[in-house]
């Protein structure tokens, strides 16, 4: 009876490919796990070209990180982000599996280190700045318990 186990298991792995561990944070992080990330794009923001100098920043920042990039999200709006990558010589993949998705919240680009960092925060609209005003582009206060509880007593 082993050995059917074995067998089935052999034929998922062929079909279906080999089990991913946390396959939703993969998904999320087109392939890679949170711990990694240092910056995160969605789709729609990738296409706005609203934070492509926030992107540039963060890859001058750290010269050892990578790209990886969304397919799904179309040349023509990758293209400014992919030439940046290029300019600054750092290394970069396209990932175009439906495993990924193409709504426009879904991940469009993510900014990764070879080794596990724990950023924080890593969504653009949180780390970006506005480079007329030197403020963040958005409020970087998180809805915690404590930030609503101060807000609320006006602290």
């Amino acid at each position: 009876m082993p050995d059917k186990d074995q067998m089935t298991s052999h034929l998922d792995n062929a079909m279906y490919g080999p089990p991913k561990l946390h396959p939703d944070e993969q998904r999320t992080y087109l392939g890679t796990f949170r711990e990694r990330v240092s910056l995160l794009m969605s789709i729609e923001q990738l296409q706005n070209g609203k934070y492509l100098a926030a992107f540039q920043a963060e890859l001058v920042a750290h010269p050892d990180y990578q790209v990886i990039f969304n397919g799904h999200t179309g040349m023509s709006a990758l293209k400014p982000y992919l030439q940046v990558a290029g300019q600054l010589q750092r290394a970069f993949t396209i990932v175009q599996d439906d495993f990924y998705g193409a709504k426009p919240t879904d991940s469009g680009l993510v900014v990764i280190s070879k080794k596990a960092i724990n950023a924080f925060p890593i969504k653009v609209e949180d780390k970006a700045v506005d480079p007329d005003t030197a403020q963040p582009v958005a409020n970087n206060e998180h809805s915690t318990f404590w930030s609503k509880m101060k807000k609320h007593l006006g602290l």
